[in-house]
């Protein structure tokens, strides 16, 4: 017979945190949710909201990942079957307006007006840099904007007879927040940013500015632009998207399988080294085993979880998983004795039976760095898809990365035959979650119930919680006795 562990499986919902002395520095206005990531080349990429939306068709698209690093998370834009599709969100989310922009359409000097008429109908922009070649790292000569010329009379003459060439320039090196003086203190709303040679370098916008004012905490890489992942899958045949995706600035690249525990995770961690050194999260794992195998094979950060998602059927499938509290309990102190050998530190996310901000609190207690979510954010208005309605509630379309929808829409590679493979089966399920409402409602609701978690616990950081936080499990009937009981709801008394 195989062996038998000799312990049981648990959830997160069988913990709760015992309270600890609130003191003045871990009150809920002075609690920190900012966390790691995964590693990098210059430390840790870090989390301003210790959330990630998953790599999930139903989930993580441009415009959720825009949202979501706005509110100091981020996204995991997923597989594809389109390979086109993935880097074009990749590249959306990047290109979004805030901080330095370095990709902007640009004319040369005797360009007709015509195509900046064109260009400001296709694309809704409308101010653009003239440089000497029409490049954006041309020489700079002068900008032009749709009121600078009139449409129905000046489209057949040259940019050059309408542009301005008095402008307000910074230098090179130019931090965001003197571009932002040097705006206001000027009164405009667009600043060129050039070499000593003239050569144009990047640009910045006065709304950009306001971005950042109205979304302070928001998740952004060294040149203002919002922070966005990216998954790529084991197989060979994907392994084309792979340099695209970096190309793209891609901050960090994810490895996207059920079962992490294996060989082709390895060889694709590797292969992505002899690429760059783009973060490489790996996983999913539920053991210390798995876990010192992918931080071995070089992976940055570690996703746990198997088999617990909302509509994950890998369990019942294959009798393969574990209970998220019991995982991560194991692969935390896998990594917390790696860390004493003199290693370092692989940040560790929990991915999977997270449903309330309780649950997340308990998994950060755990020792994970953030939580990986999947049905949290299906219910927001900014995930894909449209809202249904039906007896007057509201409802939108959710379904698991193993499940026969994604399959049809191409999320697996299967051979030659996609439609008819001989050995598919599914590990997940289609269906529909109640629309919660907007994602700049839901987040800061939820992180406003973790601040007062950890403030409760006397804990006034993430870190901090993973060295002081003690948890009970609980009985069932324990369990049982902290939800509403004995009584019937306002919404349910009709």
């Amino acid at each position: 017979m195989g062996m038998i562990v000799n312990s049981s499986s648990t959830s997160l919902k069988e913990y709760r945190l015992l309270p600890a002395l609130t003191s003045e520095a871990s009150a809920k206005n002075k609690v920190s949710l900012h966390s790691r990531l995964c590693q990098s080349p210059s430390g840790y990429l870090r989390l301003n909201t210790p959330f990630v939306s998953a790599s999930m068709q139903a989930v993580s698209d441009a415009r959720m990942a825009i949202a979501l690093a706005r509110l100091g998370g981020v996204s995991v834009i997923p597989v594809l079957a389109d390979e086109e599709r993935q880097i074009s969100m990749v590249k959306k989310v990047k290109q979004y307006k805030a901080g330095f922009q370095r990709e902007l359409i640009t004319f040369c000097p005797d360009t007709p007006i015509r195509r900046v008429q064109e260009s400001n109908d296709t694309t809704g922009y409308s101010i653009y840099p003239v440089t000497d070649n029409g490049l954006f790292h041309g020489k700079l000569l002068g900008v032009i904007t749709d009121k600078d010329f009139d449409a129905l009379v000046d489209l057949d003459i040259p940019v050059a007879e309408r542009m301005k060439t008095q402008l307000v320039v910074a230098p090179d090196g130019t931090p965001l927040t003197e571009a932002k003086a040097i705006m206001i203190e000027t009164g405009r709303g667009f600043l060129p940013i050039v070499s000593e040679e003239g050569t144009l370098k990047s640009v910045v916008f006065r709304k950009d500015l306001e971005h950042h004012l109205r979304f302070p905490d928001a998740n952004e890489d060294s040149d203002g632009r919002l922070v966005v992942g990216a998954a790529v899958s084991t197989h060979p045949q994907h392994r084309s998207r792979i340099p695209r995706l970096i190309e793209e600035s891609a901050d960090f690249l994810v490895i996207d399988a059920s079962d992490g525990y294996s060989i082709y995770q390895k060889e694709t961690i590797a292969y992505i080294r002899s690429l760059c050194d783009t973060p490489v999260i790996a996983g999913n794992v539920v053991t210390s085993e798995a876990f010192e195998y992918l931080a071995e094979a070089g992976a940055d950060g570690i996703k746990v979880g198997m088999g617990i998602g909302s509509g994950c059927i890998t369990q019942e499938a294959k009798a393969t998983g574990r209970g998220q509290a019991t995982a991560l309990i194991d692969v935390v102190s896998a990594r917390d004795n790696r860390v004493a050998a003199g290693g370092s530190y692989i940040p560790i996310i929990a991915d999977g039976g997270l449903s309330s901000p309780a649950d997340i609190c308990v998994a950060l207690a755990l020792g994970a760095d953030t939580v990986m979510m999947g049905n949290y954010f299906a219910q927001c208005t900014e995930s894909p898809g449209d809202i249904y309605y039906r007896d007057g509630r509201a409802f939108k379309k959710y379904w698991m990365e193993g499940s026969l929808q994604a399959r049809n829409l191409g999320r697996y590679f299967l051979g030659n035959d996609e439609n008819t493979p001989a050995d598919y089966f599914a590990e997940g399920v289609s269906g529909w979650v109640a629309h919660k409402g907007s994602i700049f409602d839901l987040v800061p609701n939820s992180c406003s119930k973790l601040k007062a978690s950890l403030s409760s616990a006397g804990c006034c950081s993430i870190r901090q919680l993973h060295k002081s936080a003690r948890l009970e499990h609980q009985s069932p009937v324990a369990i049982g006795d902290s939800s509403v009981h004995n009584m019937i709801k306002d919404n349910e008394f009709e």
